[in-house]
């Protein structure tokens, strides 16, 4: 990802916004190759994006103010109900629903079939399951994610 800052920096006006939909990488670390990190922010676009609501505009340490409040109108050029959140690991959103997916996982561990797991979470009222929505957003981000918390 730094790589690929470095490129976009290299072929962009030096007020051009440079933004990230991770939720697994520090941003801070990304922004700090950059010339210029004050133009960086997070920009996290809950799955899936053409669905849901929420996109989390994440601060770095660096991000000036002119970043953040262009990141919270673009928020609303896109109709989305945006919140400003700090830089950690799995930012405010996916630091809540990480106990909600590992009951999930739990319950299947522990016999109940995926589609149980997800029929029940609907009819609880969430959109889609916990187990739906991981192969949505890819299984092997949270195996990363795991991985590079030494949780493996």
């Amino acid at each position: 990802k730094k790589e690929v800052f470095l490129a976009i920096e290299k072929h962009t006006r030096p007020d051009a916004l440079i933004c990230t939909n991770t939720s697994g990488l520090n941003i801070d670390d990304i922004a700090a190759v950059l010339k210029d990190p004050s133009r960086v922010m997070g920009c996290h676009f809950f799955s899936p994006a053409n669905v849901m609501q929420l996109l989390e505009n994440v601060r770095t340490g660096s991000s000036s103010e002119q970043t953040l409040a262009t990141g919270m109108a673009m928020g609303k050029l896109l109709s989305k109900k945006t919140v400003m959140a700090g830089n950690c690991d799995g930012f405010v959103g996916n630091r809540m629903a990480a106990p909600y997916a590992a009951e999930a996982k739990m319950l299947w561990e522990e016999g109940a079939s995926p589609e149980q797991i997800d029929a029940a979470a609907q009819k609880f009222g969430m959109a889609m399951g916990p187990l739906a929505l991981g192969d949505l957003v890819g299984q092997e981000l949270f195996w990363k994610q795991r991985k590079a918390a030494g949780d493996m």
